[in-house]
């Protein structure tokens, strides 16, 4: 598993978010170029974390982003499902049909363990634990 550019910048916007006023409504261009995140992209990636409830997403004049949680309250693994999609180590853990050898294949039991072991470590760390 890689964890891509969307989450490395999810990861360094939150970072601010909660290391700054927890009160305080972020705007997209302020978070851009205080975190070195392109714009546009950052657009999107805000969007995930405000519509898998990470985020608050208010609009208007004085609209912007604020954190919907406390930081302790959110994990590195709500943080990079949200902006990556679920955490996968191989394509047939998530997709039964994608193998054929599934149903008696040592490989996926394997790799399966190894999954539920990275999602539960990223799950013990919480954004309050990185600022």
């Amino acid at each position: 598993m890689k964890i891509t550019r969307a989450g490395d910048y999810a990861l360094r916007a939150l970072s601010y978010i909660a290391s700054n006023d927890l009160n305080k409504t972020y705007m997209r261009s302020e978070l851009s170029e205080t975190c070195g995140i392109p714009d546009s992209f950052l657009g999107k990636i805000l969007q995930s974390l405000a519509k898998s409830e990470i985020l608050i997403s208010e609009r208007g004049k004085k609209g912007g982003f604020k954190l919907n949680k406390k930081p302790s309250d959110i994990t590195i693994y709500d943080i990079i499902k949200s902006v990556e999609g679920e955490v996968m180590i191989n394509e047939c853990l998530l997709d039964k049909n994608f193998c054929n050898n599934f149903s008696y294949c040592k490989i996926h039991q394997v790799l399966g363990d190894i999954r539920k072991t990275l999602i539960k470590d990223m799950s013990s760390y919480t954004l309050e634990d990185i600022i």
